[in-house]
């Protein structure tokens, strides 16, 4: 029996979106590091609260 070409397009195509799927969790994993790192270095422990958005900004755009 002579294989199927559709096969190996299935493969591939499934090959494909397992790299993708990979990448676009490391990716997110990178970006919680970074926003981690972000709050350690502005000193913040938590969600901010709207108070603390606004002195964050105000700190950011260099406001007083």
């Amino acid at each position: 029996m002579a294989p199927d070409p559709l096969d190996d397009v299935r493969h591939a195509a499934t090959n494909t979106l397992y790299v993708g799927v990979g990448l676009s969790l490391m990716a997110a994993q990178a970006l919680q590091v970074r926003r981690r790192e972000l709050e350690r270095g502005l000193g913040l422990s938590g969600p901010p609260s709207p108070a603390e958005v606004r002195r964050l900004l105000a700190r950011v755009t260099g406001r007083t």
